[in-house]
């Protein structure tokens, strides 16, 4: 049977509403301390009762440790579990007063707790399992394993229960505990086949580490893996966090995406980095020991990436275009990491400061960032495209204000250390190594930040000349009024203007839209106004009259 939310977990409360029947400053810090504390005795009971279950299925281990373990969880679960229990009891009765269950306390309360249950249970779980690979058992991290997975259960039914679900933010420990099963399916992933990879290069039969056989340590990481993915599934699709709408969800994937971008090319420029390096120098012992997790990260992340990336092409258009500035910023900030190294690499080159091998392999590193940055930067921000339309968006001018202010801070601070290291050297300081041993490498950071204030200052003075032509094209609202079927127009009008459409059924039932929306858009486009009204007429025909503020 699939768990759909209940009535109680549906309902919305706006922030004026509840700030009024909240109570006031007093009630919010109430239920800090409230809230705060039994955070602190649930989790003390848990470690109780953990131990007790661990003494219970396994008391010879636990009688070898001797007595203070034992009192220890004794005292926890007799003391700490009547006083959480009493606690909840209180808290259980507040929860019916106006204002409790839309407090964001409760909603925070709920997520900590779930989130620390969640993760202690999937640790304890994962060691449970790579243990009993490896032949061992630990009853601790079984007992663990139960009692945190029944906390998570309490209070995930806390969060669904009619009288106790969170008003406001209640999808928030869903859309964080995806995340967390997300986090350990893809390093559980990496691990898994950065093994397999290793196996396949080194060849033989071969044992890792404590002598472990490779089998063992890449069913180890598939344990990871598997327990992620699951815990990922369950909350993404049983849960619904895939189906959340609202500012933070958008934000949630918009970092995902960025997470996964940033540990693809990093990953991706670090195995071309690898590659370069065996094809000039030869030396595969020291390339094979670090290409394994190089391309294995670049694969799980790719996968990772366009998945999510995928999922945020479904939403919002502000968020889509978030997505695509912080693709864009991580790459640009990988390639010009590369061409500072590679100006660096040069600089060590001409004044013969690294040996040969040295300064190559500093120059290859830094051409693997530039061209893999570089590549997904022209992807994502594609500076062959102009539109007009981008310059009126308030998060595109605001990404280039952040991009060339931190270049210009970036570019004084350099400034400010060349001039130290050139008085420096005059002093006397430097005597044992050469003028560009000290300035190569801030050399390398100015050029680099240099070039990047420069290009996206230029675009910001260049958006900000065609901003306000592209606002005046903007519309913010359609109004579409007929006495038929415009879900077909009203995609349509969505799509070629980006604004919203709103519908009004007209009373008589006369006047319809034609069929082709061709006629409507075409009368959009010649139309400057925050609200638009468009009227059908006998025949097929439209009107479109502007509206004012």
């Amino acid at each position: 049977m699939t768990d759909t939310p209940s009535a109680g977990a549906s309902r919305s409360v706006t922030a004026p509403d509840a700030a009024r029947a909240g109570g006031g400053a007093g009630a919010v810090v109430r239920r800090i301390i409230l809230l705060s504390l039994l955070f602190a005795l649930v989790t003390v009971a848990a470690i109780g009762i953990a131990g007790l279950v661990e003494w219970a299925i396994g008391s010879a281990s636990v009688i070898a440790q001797g007595e203070a373990p034992l009192a220890r969880s004794l005292a926890f679960a007799v003391v700490g579990t009547p006083l959480a229990a009493a606690l909840w009891w209180w808290q259980r009765r507040r929860l019916g007063e106006p204002g409790e269950q839309a407090s964001l306390v409760w909603t925070l309360y709920l997520t900590a707790m779930t989130l620390t249950a969640l993760v202690i249970a999937t640790v304890a779980l994962g060691q449970v399992a790579g243990d009993g690979i490896s032949g061992e058992w630990r009853p601790g991290d079984a007992a663990a394993a139960v009692v945190w997975a029944g906390v998570w259960w309490w209070h995930r039914q806390l969060r669904r229960g009619p009288r106790t679900a969170p008003t406001r933010l209640g999808d928030l420990p869903v859309e964080l505990s995806a995340v967390w099963g997300l986090v350990v399916g893809a390093l559980g992933a990496v691990a898994a086949l950065a093994t397999v990879i290793s196996r396949a290069l080194a060849g033989g039969p071969g044992l890792l580490v404590a002598g472990q056989a490779w089998w063992q340590s890449a069913l180890q990481a598939l344990v990871w893996f598997v327990l992620g993915t699951v815990i990922w599934w369950w909350h993404w699709h049983r849960e619904g966090a895939r189906r959340v709408p609202g500012p933070f969800a958008d934000v949630v994937v918009v970092v995902v995406v960025g997470a996964a971008a940033a540990a693809t090319l990093v990953s991706l420029a670090n195995a071309l980095h690898l590659l370069l390096r065996l094809a000039v120098s030869g030396d595969g012992a020291d390339v094979q020991a670090s290409l394994d997790t190089a391309v294995a990260g670049a694969a799980v992340g790719a996968v990772v990436w366009a998945y999510h990336a995928g999922v945020l092409g479904g939403r919002a258009d502000g968020a889509r275009r978030a997505g695509r500035l912080v693709v864009s910023a991580i790459a640009l900030i990988q390639a010009a990491s590369g061409f500072g190294v590679i100006v660096n690499a040069l600089l060590a080159s001409v004044a013969s400061v690294l040996a040969d091998d040295e300064s190559g392999n500093l120059l290859l590193g830094g051409i693997s960032a530039l061209v893999v940055g570089g590549v997904a930067w022209w992807a994502s921000w594609r500076p062959d495209r102009v539109e007009t339309t981008d310059a009126a968006d308030p998060g595109r001018r605001v990404y280039l204000v952040v991009v060339f202010g931190a270049s210009a801070i970036a570019a004084v601070v350099t400034l400010l250390l060349i001039g130290y290291r050139l008085f420096e050297f005059a002093l006397g300081e430097g005597a044992s190594g050469g003028l560009l041993e000290f300035l190569r490498a801030p050399m390398g950071v100015l050029s680099a930040t240099a070039i990047v204030f420069a290009y996206h200052f230029a675009i910001w003075r260049r958006d900000r000349a065609a901003a306000p032509r592209a606002a005046r094209r903007r519309i913010g609202r359609v109004i579409l009024v007929s006495a038929g079927d415009v879900s077909a127009l009203g995609a349509a009008v969505r799509s070629a203007t980006g604004a919203a459409v709103t519908v009004w059924r007209t009373a008589e039932g006369e006047g319809t839209f034609g069929p082709d929306p061709a006629p409507v858009l075409a009368a959009l486009e010649e139309v400057a106004a925050p609200r638009v009204l468009v009227l059908a007429e006998p025949g097929g025909a439209a009107r479109v009259v502007p509206l004012a503020d």
